[in-house]
């Protein structure tokens, strides 16, 4: 019996729940024009039997019905059918109401009046959202069901070993090869366990050029915002691998049916051996790898089998990669246009997420952080103000000193603010510990120098820094002189000591 068609396949379907009539069939009829199925409801019951009976893709519904609340339909909903998407209309246009509709569960909303643009505007990003969740978990059970398959094999090439190695019919020569390949397979499988691809690509690069003696190995994967790339030579003679050449060779090893190639080439004065095997993804070219070795006139087509072997157990940790950072981007915009608005408010000042953001990433930089913790380190510093969509406008533009209380709530907003970048992973953490202290007076969690994660102790000198000399309504601006000289004298005491010194020589360079 085949399955149902997939939401890619299919029109979406939506569920329209207002107790009005009118507004309900001009929803309804706007809906149906763009394409969607849609089911009318006038109530909360009858759009809770509509999902016992049939798949619902998103729920758009009124937040004021007399039986049930939107939010509260929405809640029940989710129980129901978990994937669903859902988007809460509501009459009262406030910070708090939007944030209380995202707490309990709405995935957007739209305020009263609204246009049919609006409307559609908010449907198709629900939407997609949905999709590109729907299609990540798709892609990370694959992943998951290939990395098993690769244990599997693992366990099965440690017992080939085993009776290889005893096997003393075989050629001496044969032999050593076999182990050789099978010792590479063993230490492949381990290697793609883990969940680093800059890890997994850098490693690879070393096993390969190993494997095959190469003087040069270089690859490239294309995660779809970026290029990682990583490059591993082996003796003592220097051999250059051209762009150029490295790029003609993955070409024509993609143009094979086998995805590999070798040939000879001409390399500062003497023949050499270039192989090469393309790397793709969901049908796509996404980079190669390439590697020059020492030209032997005996060919053996047992070693281009290997290196199309190395490039396909790339695929599952490639793909899971393309997707979490196409997961982590729709998060981020989500929370750059929540971000946008507190500052077209005043409630946030002004182009600080950004300033601040430029100063941590290049002190990451100079920490030498990996390419993986610097991207962490600018999506968080980017955005470690969005917790205050969570906090009352009046409290964060006050002039005069705060109570207690106020205090409280205002240091919420690092909490707040990890919990909506939660889907970020290790962004999320720095947002949440960017106001931690080295002395451990910082919050929410008190942690000392020695717990703070590097990232957010940067994060935490950069926003002072910014805070310091850029006009706020309750201190004075400072030059950079004096901030600098401000954050020297809280080293070790407010602020952790290497994050404070990168921040330091960024800002003398």
């Amino acid at each position: 019996m085949s399955s149902a068609p997939s939401i890619a396949t299919r029109p979406a379907h939506i569920l329209v729940v207002d107790d009005e009539p009118q507004i309900r069939e001009i929803l309804a009829a706007a809906l149906r024009r763009d394409g969607f199925r849609v089911t009318p409801r006038a109530s909360a019951r009858e759009a809770l039997a509509d999902l016992a009976s049939d798949a619902v893709d998103l729920l758009v519904t009124d937040l004021k019905m007399p039986e049930m609340s939107g939010l509260e339909l929405i809640r029940a909903a989710k129980e129901k059918a978990p994937d669903i998407g859902s988007v809460l209309i509501t009459a009262f246009a406030s910070t708090e109401t939007a944030v209380s509709a995202l707490r309990q569960g709405a995935d957007d909303y739209l305020m009263k009046p609204f246009g049919l643009d609006d409307l559609r505007r908010v449907v198709e990003r629900v939407l997609a959202d949905h999709r590109t969740q729907t299609h990540g978990r798709e892609a990370l059970s694959v992943a998951r069901e290939e990395a098993e398959v690769l244990r599997r094999e693992h366990r099965q090439v440690q017992e080939t070993l085993t009776s290889v190695r005893r096997d003393l019919k075989l050629s001496r020569r044969d032999l050593e090869r076999r182990v050789r390949d099978l010792e590479l397979v063993a230490e492949l499988t381990d290697l793609l366990a883990g969940e680093d691809l800059e890890r997994v690509v850098r490693t690879t690069a070393q096993i390969t050029g190993r494997r095959f003696h190469a003087h040069v190995t270089r690859i490239e994967a294309d995660v779809g915002d970026g290029v990682i790339e990583a490059e591993h030579r082996e003796g003592d003679e220097p051999v250059a691998l051209p762009l150029p050449l490295g790029a003609l060779l993955v070409e024509r090893a993609r143009a094979e049916g086998s995805g590999v190639v070798r040939d000879e080439v001409l390399g500062q004065g003497r023949p050499l051996e270039g192989m090469a095997a393309s790397l793709g993804t969901l049908g796509e070219p996404a980079g190669g790898i390439v590697l020059l070795r020492p030209f032997l006139p005996g060919r053996d087509d047992g070693e281009l089998s290997v290196l199309a072997m190395i490039a396909r157990a790339l695929k599952p940790a490639l793909e899971a990669e393309r997707h979490r950072r196409r997961a982590e981007a729709n998060a981020v915009d989500v929370a750059v246009a929540m971000l946008e608005a507190l500052e077209s408010r005043g409630s946030v000042r002004r182009g600080h997420a950004q300033r601040v953001a430029e100063l941590a990433t290049r002190a990451a930089a100079r920490l030498g952080l990996s390419a993986r913790e610097r991207r962490d380190v600018a999506t968080a510093a980017r955005l470690h103000d969005i917790g205050e969509v969570g906090v009352p406008e009046e409290l964060l533009v006050r002039a005069g000193p705060l109570s207690p209380s106020e205090v409280d709530v205002v240091r919420a907003h690092a909490v707040l603010g990890a919990r909506l970048l939660e889907p970020l992973g290790a962004a999320a953490t720095l947002v949440r510990h960017h106001h931690e202290r080295a002395d451990g007076d910082g919050y929410p969690d008190g942690l000392r120098e020695d717990r703070i994660p590097i990232g957010a102790a940067v994060i935490g000198v950069a926003e002072a820094y910014d805070a310091m000399t850029h006009a706020r309504p309750y201190s004075r601006t400072l030059s950079s002189s004096e901030a600098r000289r401000e954050i020297l004298r809280l080293r070790g005491a407010q602020f952790v000591p290497p994050a404070a010194d990168a921040v330091l020589e960024v800002l003398s360079a």
